[in-house]
């Protein structure tokens, strides 16, 4: 009877942890969370062994733009947007004549690229059929699309034939399938444009925000991202005003996708946690250190000076897409951002995690908004 007991405590504990508002209590850790806000979201996914954390994170954003517009539950296919956005950076490659980053990183903006030209289609519809273990495997495709485009902007004849285009085209079928010219959804048969009109998504309702001290703020400019393939211009904004932006849009009913660096040693996906200890890591000791994560620690006041010195120094780099989907505070009364990750859901937190407002002040690169969760002060100061 004391196991059934115990058993029991553990599952509700479990669904505590993905439940809020209310106070969520860390697995095998001092950190207790109080939930002020908590947005519907979709099932966690993994991306496996695969640079397309960029079509899931947003993917993600765009099912929780449903459920909030009431429109439904679905499950958008990554691999389709990762397929024709692969399409659009070989076409652009071979303009620029090599001299563009090619490879599977890139933005949340690219989804909505993809999204206006080809449409969008449901996993079931192209679920993409290079897996491994259920998830997916690229490496292999990254090198042989990478390979072949090297070769295809040598251009060995002279004179660049189009017919490179049908040859990349087969290597993505190869891997990922063919795109589904139309597809069966409750009965109904669509699509892809088709399809993103009966979801009542507008691509033009969405826009990419940033905040760095390089250009001026209140204006757009091309993002310098290696991954920025598509040279999208982005909304610039001070510091404070970034996180003002994601706080109102979280109160409102909205979340966000959010861009980062995830190298810094305070970012542990197995730990659930995000943070940015007052006392840097070189200055701790192997003890101090194992302690980040065990409980609350004094958080880092980041400036803007900070935050441009990094991403200046590459200590802050433009490698990562999640989606922030609720705030929460510790018990010692420090705000942070609940975010869902794209690496399954085997961590305390059921593949969420906790990102101090710190560490986000500090790391964040980009971010994804819906144009309607701006402050209205702001809003007025797009310029589109």
């Amino acid at each position: 009877m004391k196991a059934t007991i115990h058993l029991l405590f553990l599952a509700v504990l479990s669904l505590m942890v993905m439940t809020g508002p209310g106070t969520v209590y860390g697995q095998g850790s001092g950190y207790e969370f109080n939930e002020q806000v908590r947005l519907p979201a979709t099932s966690v996914k993994n991306q496996g062994n695969s640079g397309t954390c960029w079509s899931y994170a947003t993917l993600s954003f765009l099912e929780s733009e449903l459920l909030r517009k009431e429109r439904g539950r679905y499950d958008l296919s990554e691999m389709y947007i990762v397929r024709e956005a692969y399409l659009d950076r070989a076409e652009l490659y071979v303009r620029f004549h090599g001299h563009l980053n090619f490879g599977p990183g890139a933005q949340a903006w690219d989804v909505l690229h993809v999204m206006d030209k080809e449409g969008l289609v449901p996993q079931k519809a192209y679920p993409g059929e290079q897996k491994a273990g259920g998830l997916p495997r690229h490496g292999q495709m990254d090198a042989v699309l990478q390979a072949y485009m090297q070769e295809v902007i040598k251009n060995h004849n002279d004179r660049l034939s189009s017919s490179w285009k049908e040859g990349f085209r087969g290597i993505l079928d190869a891997y990922l399938g063919d795109a589904p010219g139309k597809f069966q959804v409750e009965q109904n048969t669509y699509e892809p444009h088709k399809f993103v009109n009966s979801l009542g998504l507008d691509p033009a309702d969405y826009m990419p925000v940033t905040s760095f001290e390089n250009h001026d703020f209140y204006d757009w400019y091309v993002f310098e991202s290696p991954d920025n393939w598509s040279m999208e211009q982005i909304f610039n904004v001070p510091l404070d005003e970034l996180v003002r932006i994601v706080e109102h849009s979280l109160e409102q009913g909205y979340s966000v996708a959010w861009a980062a660096d995830v190298t810094n040693p305070g970012f542990n996906f197995g730990k659930g946690l995000a943070v940015l200890p007052q006392k840097s890591w070189q200055e701790m000791d192997a003890y101090e250190q194992s302690q980040v994560f065990e409980h609350p620690v004094k958080q880092q006041a980041v400036t803007m000076d900070m935050r441009q010195r990094d991403f200046d120094q590459y200590a802050t780099t433009d490698d990562h897409l999640m989606h922030i989907t609720g705030m929460a505070e510790d018990q010692n009364g420090t705000r942070y951002f609940i975010v869902k990750n794209s690496h399954g859901s085997a961590n305390p937190y059921q593949g969420y995690l906790y990102v101090s407002r710190a560490y986000f002040r500090l790391k964040t690169t980009s971010l994804l908004i819906n144009r309607e969760s701006l402050p209205s002060d702001i809003a007025g100061q797009t310029g589109k």
